[in-house]
């Protein structure tokens, strides 16, 4: 008797973990609205661009990062349900233009939540 009430607080306590919830659209478009475009994109607000860009475009995908390709930060992540690594996907350093094989682009990244 004892091992099945044990068992039962166990699964029960299991449902009790949360998870940690996603930002809001809200939340998402003040974010993005921090990144200056005057002063070119550092590496920190390509990072936003990035998460801004899948949370309102991918559906189904993850978020790593970005990392620098010269005169563009190139955007590493993966897309749809076979988890396809992202390729010719960049936000130029100068301008912050959004260049996407993977949904749309934007001339300015501030458009992603306007």
């Amino acid at each position: 008797m004892r091992f099945l009430t044990t068992l039962i607080l166990l699964v029960a306590c299991a449902g009790c973990q949360t998870q940690p919830t996603e930002p809001t659209a809200a939340q998402l478009r003040e974010k993005l609205h921090t990144v200056t475009l005057a002063d070119g994109i550092s590496q920190s607000e390509a990072q936003i661009i990035g998460e801004c860009y899948f949370a309102k475009n991918v559906g189904c995908g993850a978020f790593y990062g970005v990392h620098d390709g010269g005169d563009r930060w190139i955007v590493d992540g993966e897309f749809g349900y076979a988890a396809v690594p992202v390729k010719d996907f960049y936000i130029y350093k100068q301008s912050g233009r959004v260049v996407s094989s993977i949904g749309p682009s934007y001339d300015n990244p501030l458009e992603i939540y306007p």
